[in-house]
């Protein structure tokens, strides 16, 4: 299986906007948690992790998806801008970070633990 890291910016978001993206993006099994030897570490805001046997392509696709619904939901925000985001996708080789351990549950895959 591979690893994938993938951020997203939301460009002219509501209040609200990145909580849809979480669930879109979970819905998808991205996560905002990466797990290492045994401990889950938070990600930083706009960052998600999913391990899957797919290609690049694909985690482009069903992460573009995911932004795209929130846009859908609501094209312009309360300002009458349009929104959009920006989309960034890499494939983990090898991972070395300073992350902290995280807390919350909620983030962790289906049948994860503490």
């Amino acid at each position: 299986m591979s690893s994938f890291t993938t951020r997203i910016e939301l460009v002219n978001p509501d209040s609200n906007d990145y909580d849809l993206l979480h669930q879109e993006m979970r819905d998808s099994e991205f996560y905002r948690v990466i797990n290492y030897c045994g401990l889950w570490h938070d990600l930083p805001p706009g960052e998600y992790d999913r391990t899957a046997n797919v290609t690049l392509s694909q985690i482009y696709s069903d992460a573009g998806a995911a932004a795209q619904a929130v846009i859908n939901n609501k094209p312009l925000n309360d300002q009458m801008q349009p929104k959009s985001y920006y989309l960034l996708v890499t494939e983990a080789l090898e991972r070395a970070y300073i992350l902290p351990q995280t807390t919350d549950p909620l983030k962790l895959p289906p049948g994860a633990s503490l």
